[in-house]
């Protein structure tokens, strides 16, 4: 009886084990996921603000191309046995952004973490690194 129980748990495990390598997700996953809480604390920011909600298309996109380009730059990507994970370089600090199973990225840092650290003057300094 307690054979079968130890088998049947270790084959649970080896099965939960092989579907995290084969679902983990993959660096354009994390660079989305990055990406899109970059882009609701651009659009917040630019509505927030009287003078750039005018023209916040405009500002929203050149805001996104400046953070696009960062990421590409800085966004790292690493591919652990079951699991992955996205670290951000900013100021010279590695800031661990994402974790990636079972098919899904899931955020570190929330919106108001990335609202407190860039304001969207500091995007031009941004795109000059």
């Amino acid at each position: 009886m307690i054979k079968k129980i130890l088998l049947a748990l270790v084959i649970v495990v080896v099965l939960v084990m092989a579907a995290a390598y084969i679902t983990k997700p993959d660096h354009k996953a994390h660079f989305d996921a990055v990406k899109g809480t970059a882009l609701r604390v651009i659009d917040h920011q630019v509505n927030v603000n009287p003078l750039t909600a005018l023209f916040g298309p405009m500002v929203t996109m050149g805001a996104l191309e400046v953070v696009d380009g960062y990421l590409k730059k800085y966004l790292l990507f690493y591919d652990h046995t079951f699991y992955t994970t996205g670290v951000l370089i900013y100021q010279d600090q590695f800031i661990p952004v994402s974790v990636g199973a079972f098919g899904h990225v899931h955020m570190l840092v929330s919106e108001d973490d990335i609202k407190n650290v860039v304001k969207l003057p500091d995007l031009q300094q941004i795109n000059n690194l």
